[in-house]
């Protein structure tokens, strides 16, 4: 009776602990210099997987320090939730009407502030800094830190051990308010050590809350020492850091995704009416950033002439376009620290008077300095000597005064513009231009057309111009005709982050061309084969094979499933040619992967199935990441495979440059060794032989088609050749195995 009893106490706690109810939290991510695009997605599954907290995301794509984020427009914006997990960087959102609404609800709900969250909302208060705790404003070099745990008593760290992390930056501590240090970093720079708080709590101002300014690289985000320890920092805010509540969230959380404000490139502003004109040179320009001399006079108070490094003295000379009497200057640095500087004034440029002696100055920028008039002044020179504390030499504007000057403006060298239109192209680093539906004349299109042959009977048409569609890798249709493009403006030996997309195109008036273009995955890295099957989409994106969901219909995918884990390699190791490319649907209902020659490392499935491939061949793997297996292995760098009705895989392979293996029609069975590179050579009987050799060329894209109304060119596989900048039709016919 006993056991019986216990038995049922113990069933009873189980199915009482099964029940509890997860938590709720909300993400919000976006602006500034990070990669919100995943890092929302390490952070919402890390979380979940370690906690029974729901963790909805609402995230931008904008790069500004001021990206939209109209949740906060609502002053009920946080209702329904338990804790919201600050990820913004948003330096930018001044308004205080905003921040304050924020901060109201931060009265009753609990928060998690990481990493630039610390310099966000830079209102010209302390608002947001003492309900932080601490206040930071900016960070050195990126290099490791050595994160030591201070209060290893407290709930959050007690199971914790100190770290040191890759490269990252670390954030200085202005102000310590009522922040309770749990966590020291250290950086090594330049020889020197610099410690500071680097995670703490904060139970003075409002509902309780944890912080920590690790974070800003993505492989810092996905460690598993930084997830646990934002995990338990986050329940702990809750009052919630239990073991009920340290189980992973079984059901599905909800992510909002909105878009960026358009981006133009920044121009120079008007020259305003009466302007005295000015050539601006300097010592050093920050030419990278668009910080050039010329900034330092255009009229605009949110661009800035920075030196090019942080090595002092510095100087910004300014020639006026004809001779001024002048009175006074005024001087708006990067910031309001403590410059010192002198102001000189010439005829020639050769002969220079004192009119500003700033060299002791104590007092924080900006600056504004009158003094007797002087006569016949040609040029100002700007000599900043230093500045207390460091940094690097930085003036915002700089406005001189005097009886005939109304205002100054820039004038650009040949030279100078040709520069700034080159640093200031938005898409220079990063980003893709934005697609539209263009309708071409008749003549534009036969123009694109016009080297295009096929056989009698075909015709050919346009379906999307560049404007619509560019940089196209991989194309995949839905049944209604819907159409998905994989787009990499990357092409296949580029890095740069943002490049690409997964675009969705629909013909609407039935014209065989496409008069709707969506962005269907905004930002997704070496988009590469697609599928798209019911309700979603599949996509190889090296390192990963994920499925998007396009729950509400509006020809956007509103969430991410990754399937396949690093079933090749990310750009951190090398860009995305003789990568995992591929990706076809056979009617047994596994998703085959056409595999570069370069292979993976590691590939993991949704099943915890992990996998090598040090080659190039087939992987299959289930529509919900189980299952993963080598299918066929020994090709060189596939593309894409053509799947039969009947199962029959073939592709066309690449040369390997002259060392022998020229453009080879594989025939897939399962379980088969084509040879490359290690067979074929010296044991080229113990290899599965192609079905065709045909010399030279660079084999692309298979399809196989078996349709209706197709005729004689029915039942077939078709494949592309780059080399020979064509499409074959193969006619093929079974002989015994192969």
């Amino acid at each position: 009776m006993r056991s019986f009893a216990l038995l049922l106490l113990l069933a009873v706690a189980s199915v009482s602990h099964a029940e509890t109810k997860p938590l709720k939290a909300l993400l919000i991510a976006g602006g500034c210099c990070h990669d919100y695009a995943k890092q929302h997605i390490i952070l919402s599954q890390g979380i979940q997987s370690r906690a029974n907290v729901q963790v909805d995301v609402v995230w931008t794509d904008d790069k500004s320090v001021n990206p939209p984020l109209p949740l906060y427009d609502n002053p009920d914006w946080a209702k329904g939730y338990d804790i919201i997990i600050h990820d913004e960087c948003a330096a930018g959102v001044k308004d205080m009407a905003v921040v304050k609404r924020i901060l109201d609800a931060h009265e009753t709900i609990p928060a998690v502030h990481l990493h630039c969250a610390m310099h966000s909302f830079r209102t010209g208060t302390d608002a947001w800094f003492k309900h932080l705790g601490i206040q930071s404003a900016s960070h050195g070099p990126q290099e490791p830190i050595a994160i030591t745990f201070v209060d290893k008593e407290h709930p959050i760290t007690k199971p914790l051990a100190d770290w040191t992390t890759i490269k990252e930056e670390l954030y200085n501590n202005v102000n310590i308010f009522d922040g309770h240090p749990l966590a020291m970093g250290r950086q090594v720079v330049k020889g020197k050590d610099v410690d500071y708080v680097v995670a703490w709590t904060n139970e003075k101002v409002g509902a309780r809350s944890f912080s920590t300014t690790i974070g800003h690289n993505n492989d810092t985000v996905a460690d598993a020492r930084y997830l646990d320890l934002v995990t338990r920092g986050l329940l702990w805010a809750m009052n919630k850091l239990t073991p009920e509540y340290l189980t992973p969230f079984k059901g599905e959380n909800k992510i909002t995704f909105v878009a960026a404000k358009p981006v133009e490139a920044p121009k120079p502003p008007p020259t305003p009416k009466d302007a005295t004109g000015i050539k601006a040179t300097a010592s050093s320009e920050e030419t990278g950033k668009n910080n050039f001399a010329w900034r330092a006079v255009d009229g605009d108070e949110t661009t800035r002439w920075c030196a090019a490094s942080g090595t002092y003295p510095q100087w910004l000379q300014l020639e006026l376009e004809k001779p001024q009497a002048l009175t006074g200057i005024q001087t708006t640095w990067e910031n309001g620290g403590v410059y010192q500087f002198k102001v000189e004034g010439s005829t020639d440029g050769k002969a220079w008077s004192t009119l500003v002696d700033g060299s002791a100055n104590t007092k924080g920028a900006p600056y504004s300095n009158d003094f007797a008039k002087v006569e016949g002044i040609r040029f100002v020179k700007i000599h900043v000597l230093g500045k207390v504390g460091g940094g690097w030499a930085s003036i915002r504007e700089v406005r001189l005064q005097g009886p005939n000057i109304k205002g100054v403006a820039p004038k650009l060298s040949a030279a100078q513009q040709k520069e700034y239109d080159k640093a200031s192209d938005p898409l220079k680093d990063a980003g893709n231009v934005a697609p539209k539906i263009v309708k071409l004349t008749p003549e534009q299109e036969a123009a694109i057309l016009k080297d295009v042959k096929v056989p009698d009977g075909f015709e050919v048409s346009l379906f999307a111009p560049p404007q619509s569609a560019n940089y196209p890798v991989f194309i995949a249709a839905a049944p209604d005709g819907t159409l998905y493009v994989s787009s990499d403006g990357n092409g296949s030996l580029g890095r740069n982050p943002h490049r690409g997309r997964i675009l969705r195109l629909k013909d609407h008036d039935g014209d065989g061309r496409a008069d709707e273009v969506k962005e269907f995955v905004k930002d997704v890295d070496a988009p590469r084969g697609l599928v798209w099957d019911k309700d979603r989409l599949y996509l190889v994106h090296p390192p990963h094979l994920s499925a998007y969901i396009d729950k509400d219909g509006d020809g956007v995918a509103d969430e991410e499933k990754v399937l396949v884990k690093n079933i090749a390699f990310g750009y951190k190791d090398r860009p995305a040619d003789h990568t995992t490319n591929g990706l076809s649907l056979g009617i047994d209902g596994w998703l085959y992967i056409a595999g570069g020659d370069f292979g993976f490392m590691d590939a993991e499935g949704t099943d915890g199935r992990h996998l090598q491939h040090r080659g190039g061949g087939v992987i299959r793997v289930r529509p919900d990441g189980s299952g993963l297996e080598i299918y066929s292995t020994g090709t060189r760098n596939i593309l894409e495979v053509a799947i039969s009705p009947l199962m029959d895989i073939f592709a066309r392979d690449n040369t390997n440059d002259g060392g022998g293996w020229n453009v080879r029609f594989h025939h897939f069975t399962g379980l088969d060794n084509h040879g490359y590179p290690r067979l074929f050579k010296n044991f080229n009987d113990e290899c599965i032989q192609p079905l065709a050799d045909y010399g030279g060329g660079s084999g692309c894209g298979a399809v196989y088609i078996d349709e209706p109304g197709f005729g004689k060119w029915n039942n077939a596989p078709f494949t592309c050749d780059w080399g020979t900048s064509a499409l074959w039709h193969h006619q093929v016919k079974p002989k015994g195995a192969t």
